[in-house]
């Protein structure tokens, strides 16, 4: 039996490359927690990109697009086609518009200006957040995020395919997306 979120994102990707972009915000919508952890990550990587962080959001837009065009249904599923690039493409965007514009002393004040409380407030609303799922979809969210593990690895450390890895990070990813924008 086919999984309803494969047809789901299926049919989104095909109607993107068929020009009808109002389906990549429903797409962006759907990918929105793997999309901000990988910019949380793009982040991570190159702190000069912290103060630029609300527009990379919206940066992250073109990069789905581009992606979409370049996804072959026949070669993977889309979310692990995703998963796999994702940060490797934001990087690569955010460092062609943001950081060729930073001289070596800039990258000093936007590093100074990070503000630790943001880092708190975000790991204690994605630690209660990850208290609601299942254990299996934490350990699947864990592996993948947090120990930075790719879905390959992941899939192997616990005993299963990659292919039910990504069923199961895409359930929590879900799961996720539905707690953050309605905790109650």
């Amino acid at each position: 039996m086919i999984d309803e979120h494969y047809v789901y994102i299926n049919s989104l990707v095909d109607n993107i490359k068929a020009g009808q972009n109002k389906h990549l915000h429903e797409l962006f919508a759907f990918y929105k927690p793997l999309i901000l952890s990988a910019i949380r990550r793009c982040c991570n990587k190159e702190k000069a990109l912290y103060s630029h962080r609300d527009d990379l959001n919206n940066e992250s837009l073109f990069v789905l697009k581009m992606l979409v065009e370049k996804y072959d249904k026949d070669l993977s599923y889309f979310s692990y086609y995703l998963s796999t690039r994702i940060d490797h493409a934001l990087l690569a965007h955010f460092k062609s518009i943001f950081l060729s514009k930073f001289e070596e002393r800039d990258y000093e004040d936007v590093h100074s200006s990070y503000d630790p409380f943001d880092k708190i407030l975000n790991e204690i609303m994605i630690g209660s957040a990850l208290e609601k799922l299942n254990e299996k979809q934490r350990e699947a969210v864990e592996l993948y995020f947090f120990e930075e593990l790719s879905q390959e690895e992941a899939a192997q450390k616990i005993g299963i395919t990659q292919a039910s890895f990504s069923k199961r990070l895409d359930r929590a990813l879900t799961t996720l997306r539905g707690i953050i924008e309605d905790p109650l």
